[in-house]
């Protein structure tokens, strides 16, 4: 069974609207092409020179082993977890709608056991939110929180909340998600998702 664990900022939320947001690509600024933060660190880690394909699982992407990637992970997780910068104007679009009563959850497929690090990001980059949730079944954390809107940067995540439980989605447009087939309202930046946001929610 998958570890979930949930942290509250506020000890009640009373919030009217709920909104899901991942963290990796989508608070963070992992940077696109030869400037991606991971890529930069896995072929400076395993000395290689280019992704084999633009995909999301770093085996597939790179050519390595589950072994390696969990070596990989060990090694230079946490301090990348550390030293990503945040997205431009996600703490402002963030506060923004925070102030409009807004109920921020963070949603993120990091392991429980990096949630100490996650907090502090957050903390020093004074991203505001109501709830952190480590979890990989996002659809279920969705349904059990009553979001009502969600984004993320895997199709993976975003296909059985948007098919199953109707929840409208945004997709933060990385390079490991352009040769994903289906119809996703794609984003590139927080200028871009405040803008879908009334659209979506008011």
């Amino acid at each position: 069974m998958l570890e979930c664990i949930v942290i509250f900022v506020d000890e009640v939320i009373n919030m009217t609207k709920r909104i899901g947001v991942d963290i990796d690509a989508v608070l963070t600024d992992e940077g696109r092409g030869e400037e991606n933060i991971w890529h930069s660190n896995i072929c400076k880690y395993f000395d290689l020179t280019e992704r084999i394909d633009n995909v999301y699982d770093f085996r597939d992407a790179y050519g390595l082993s589950s072994e390696e990637v969990e070596e990989f992970i060990a090694a230079k997780g946490l301090t990348i977890f550390r030293e990503v910068p945040p997205r431009p104007r996600c703490k402002e679009v963030l506060s923004d709608l925070k102030e409009k009563d807004y109920s921020i959850i963070l949603v993120t497929a990091r392991p429980a056991e990096n949630n100490t690090v996650t907090l502090e990001w957050l903390e020093e980059h004074q991203i505001p939110f109501d709830k952190l949730i480590h979890s990989e079944e996002k659809a279920d954390v969705c349904k059990k929180e009553d979001i009502e809107f969600f984004i993320d940067d895997n199709p993976k995540h975003l296909i059985p909340i948007r098919e199953l439980l109707r929840i409208p989605v945004l997709l933060m447009n990385m390079d490991h998600n352009q040769g994903i087939s289906g119809e996703f309202i794609r984003v590139d930046n927080w200028t871009d998702i405040e803008k879908h946001i009334p659209q979506i929610l008011e």
